[in-house]
């Protein structure tokens, strides 16, 4: 158990340093998380939605049928038959806590519908900073990568300069030739 621990940590700790050492990856997963966090918010955001929408309905209904057994009390009562208007208030009374329990349902999700429609924005935003953040460190890391000259890169610069003073002792020398050249010629023509 000890070994499995120990690898457990050395591996997050090498994660960590990595993850230090290319803040682009961590900034990505971070932009992925939040991707994920905003999808599923929304789709809780619709779910939740559909939820509101049936329990309104269900809520009708239950009104209807609320306003039905009121009725058959009402109708109980004027037919003289208490035993009829006792078991339609019962039923009455069975259906209003049913609503009840519909209504507070509603009100906590019309609160958690409030609460994930002011999430989304915190997300997004979050998401936005964390892209900009990206995009920085990326050109950031496009300007050192420009700045850094690679050792193959700069044995062809040094090759290169090499070259060039080659190139200019060669010219200076047959310079200096021809104008040896020139030199004797003129000797010679004057004699």
């Amino acid at each position: 158990m000890k070994l499995i621990e120990d690898i457990i940590r050395f591996l997050e700790t090498r994660l960590e340093e990595f993850l230090r050492a290319h803040p682009e990856i961590e900034l990505q997963a971070l932009d992925e998380q939040l991707r994920q966090q905003e999808e599923d918010t929304r789709r809780l955001l619709q779910e939740s939605r559909a939820q509101k929408q049936a329990l309104s309905e269900a809520l009708a209904k239950l009104g209807e049928e609320i306003k039905t057994w009121h009725f058959r009390i009402e109708k109980a009562e004027q037919a003289n038959r208490p035993d009829l208007a006792e078991g339609a208030r019962r039923r009455e009374a069975e259906l209003l806590q049913q609503g009840s329990r519909l209504f507070n349902q509603g009100k906590s999700l019309e609160e958690k519908i409030r609460q994930l429609e002011a999430l989304l924005p915190q997300i997004a935003q979050r998401r936005q900073e964390v892209q900009t953040k990206l995009q920085e460190v990326k050109a950031a890391q496009a300007k050192t990568a420009a700045e850094r000259v690679s050792p193959w890169e700069k044995l062809f610069e040094e090759d290169k300069l090499e070259e060039e003073f080659r190139r200019l002792e060669m010219r200076l020398a047959v310079d200096k030739e021809l104008d040896d050249m020139k030199k004797k010629v003129g000797e010679q023509k004057r004699r």
